[in-house]
């Protein structure tokens, strides 16, 4: 059962709105990260873990609890029916609908519900459909790999005078970043570097950006583009573990073919000075000096170039020790058997 529909739902304060559905809150539930949604938008019953749905930091259901605050807070909010002239306080609302509008209650919470589990299928289906492709090419490069893990390698100092930085204010707070870099045809012919705007792995998580050399980062490396990963001084680094232990991940899309992305991918050498917690505005970087060929540049109408920009999508993976722990959990709390999955989709006539 979803939120509490009204007619001045978007008036109301969106600390009292789910994310999820867009309705006022029922049941609140508070995740570590301190967001709140419906109790029933949550499958806090068969997950181990909740990966928030703003801003994707991830809590133990073990850690979630009904939030009594911010529903004593929600008694008092004045509500307008959606569905007659009736206002009152929310603490009655529901007494409202239930006595006057049971019907049309049940078939609103009906729609509601398929809709929002259609648009919920449609964007797990359309992401899902880009990480399948993602993943294929990630498969085939660690088949091909001889190593269990591939380590960065550490940036040489960067020359300020050759740093280009993205000017933007738009920052991502969940590990992930898609980078257009714009005028790729210029800047390949220059020995310069571009940087991107600022990062975070969550709201309160670790500062990152990522820079890349265009004729490489070593003259040994002039046929390559390199890309690195580099950690910022930020707000929270006293209460974050340190060294920083995610894995990177850099994909430089094919805007044609998506089965021919160039991805690499390392994990953290938690030695390197690079990982340990900034002393200054940022860490040297470290990345792959091998990333891209400079000869793509070259080449006309190439399918990773379009209107002179290039898109690199940067991703940042948990850490090794939570994966193990997230797959320990599930494998005490479900045990592991073969099963069989299918969906059947009812139809409803409202």
């Amino acid at each position: 059962m979803v939120g509490f529909n009204s007619e001045n739902r978007n008036a109301i304060d969106v600390k009292y709105i789910c994310q999820i559905c867009n309705l006022i809150l029922r049941n609140p539930v508070q995740l570590g990260c301190g967001h709140r949604f419906c109790s029933s938008c949550l499958d806090t019953e068969f997950q181990a873990f909740i990966a928030c749905h703003q801003c994707q930091k991830v809590t133990s259901t073990n850690n979630t609890f009904y939030d009594r605050g911010i529903q004593n807070d929600m008694e008092k909010l004045s509500i307008n029916c959606y569905a007659c002239r009736w206002s009152g306080l929310f603490k009655n609302y529901e007494e409202h609908l239930t006595k006057y509008h049971l019907n049309a209650s049940h078939k609103s919470k009906i729609k509601n519900n398929i809709m929002f589990q259609l648009k919920l299928l449609t964007e797990k289906f359309r992401e899902l459909s880009t990480n399948l492709q993602i993943l294929k090419s990630i498969t085939q490069q660690l088949v091909n790999q001889s190593a269990l893990y591939q380590l960065g390698t550490e940036e040489k100092i960067p020359s300020v005078e050759n740093i280009h930085q993205n000017q933007t204010n738009v920052s991502a707070h969940n590990g992930i970043l898609l980078w257009r870099i714009n005028n790729i045809k210029d800047r390949s012919n220059n020995s310069e570097s571009a940087t991107s705007p600022p990062f975070y792995t969550s709201l309160d998580g670790y500062k990152l950006c990522v820079r890349l050399y265009f004729n490489g980062n070593d003259t040994d490396q002039s046929t390559y583009s390199s890309i690195f990963i580099v950690l910022m001084r930020g707000d929270y680094d006293a209460i974050l573990d340190w060294p920083f232990n995610y894995q990177v991940i850099f994909c430089l899309y094919n805007l044609i073919n998506q089965d021919n992305h160039i991805i690499e991918s390392f994990q953290p050498d938690i030695n390197l000075k690079a990982f340990q917690k900034p002393q200054s505005d940022m860490n040297v970087g470290c990345g792959i000096s091998k990333f891209i060929p400079r000869t793509l540049f070259e080449q006309e109408n190439n399918s990773f170039i379009h209107d002179d920009s290039i898109y690199i999508k940067i991703d940042l993976a948990w850490p090794i020790y939570i994966q193990e722990e997230i797959i320990q959990e599930l494998i005490q709390r479900y045990p592991i058997q073969s099963f069989k999955l299918s969906l059947t989709f009812k139809s409803s006539t409202l």
